[in-house]
Parts: structure tokens; sequence; C-alpha cells
């Protein structure tokens, strides 16, 4: 009996003159969502360049298992580098995303209930220290993430704001966007109350801990 196939999430953020672009691999296994890669691109790297690296990434990974999702954000570029990347990759669905003050407030509570729940890991991988690094910079970029409610007269149903304060969030965006569409089985019925959303009002500390980082996963 053959064994199933792997199975792949990949999250793109692409920057512009003063942002960088990240790419971020998820791969779900045994109900979790295990962050395999994550890859900040220096600043300044054409569209060329960067799409045949992603062209070739996405070969890779295809031939160890099926990419289920492959997202990339066109909130200020628009969907010329999607379809750059979709014409590299006609076998596989390349879809855009546009952020909005709605969707990023799900995302990133998505996150956060992920890891709370013990479903958002990242895979260990001792002598990388390139990889160490970047997963400390994503750390840091979620510690800069904040939530404010900017309207409060419908309790119920508030507005939420989220907003980086003096940093980038290119890692987190590609992470975000990996595990947009991840089914992980949360009772987010009752996420709500274990993670106080609107009591806190605001997000004061990350969801991920340096701990997070040392657990060996497969």
């Amino acid at each position: 009996m053959s064994e199933p196939r792997r199975e792949f999430w990949i999250g793109i953020d692409i920057g512009q003159k003063v942002d960088h672009s990240a790419v971020c691999l998820v791969e779900t296994v045994d109900g979790k969502a295990i962050v395999r890669l994550l890859i900040k691109y220096d600043l300044g790297i054409t569209w060329d360049l960067l799409i045949n690296s992603i062209k070739i990434f996405a070969d890779d990974i295809g031939a160890q298992g099926d990419i289920l999702g492959f997202t990339v954000d066109a909130t200020g570029v628009g969907a010329v580098p999607a379809e750059m990347i979709q014409s590299k990759l006609p076998n596989i669905r390349v879809d855009n995303f546009i952020f909005t003050n709605k969707s990023k407030r799900e995302l990133v509570g998505k996150v956060k209930v992920m890891h709370s729940f013990g479903k958002l890991k990242f895979a260990y991988k001792g002598k990388d220290e390139g990889y160490k690094r970047t997963i400390q910079q994503l750390l840091g970029e979620m510690r800069n993430l904040q939530i404010k409610v900017i309207r409060s007269d419908d309790i119920a149903n508030p507005e939420i704001e989220v907003f980086k304060t003096g940093a980038h969030d290119d890692l987190f965006t590609a992470l975000a966007l990996a595990v947009k569409d991840v089914d992980v089985n949360i009772d987010y019925a009752n996420a709500d109350k274990l993670m106080g959303f609107v009591e806190d009002k605001t997000w004061i500390k990350t969801p991920l801990d340096d701990n997070s980082v040392g657990i060996v996963l497969y």
C-alpha cells in the first residue's frame, strides 16, 4: 500500500521598494499546520528573479506532494505578480488575495488561535542558522502587530484595525496566507472566549514564544 501524498500550502508576500518579499511553506500533518520553510528575500529583488525562484521552489515541493493552496498577496501590487507566477506554474492554481481591515483581522486571529490550540508548529532545523534567524524575525513582526477597536458603539460587532508599529510584516503576511485555507478542526465557537479578542483590545503578547522554535517535529 502506497504512502499518502503529502499536503502543502504556500503563502507569498510580494514586496515593493521598501518591503521585502517573503514565502512561507506549510505542511499539514496529523491535524497540525507545520511551517517547513520561511524565506525573506533581499530588498529590491526583481520580479523576474523572485518568480523564477518561486517556480524552482514550487516544482521541488510539487515533486514531494500536493500543493493544495497557493496564495499571493495582491493588496499593493495588484494581480500581475500572481499572473506571472501562474504562467510559470500552469498545473497549480495561484490565487490572489487582497487584504481588507476585516480579512487581516480574521487572519491575525486565525494564526493566534491556531497556535494557542497547538495547531501551528515550526519544524526544527537545529543547524540551519538562517532559518532560525528568519523565525526570530517573524516573532519580532508578530510582537509588533497590534489590534485596536476603532469603533466601540457596537460591542457585539466591533470594527478592529490591524496595524504595524514601525515594523514590516512581510513574514507574517506570508504565514497568514499559507494557513488561510488550512482546516485543522479548531473549535472556533469557543476560541473567542479563550482569546478574549474584544476584551483585551490590544494584542500585547505574541501568540508564539521562543520555545516554539525548539520543538522537534517529525
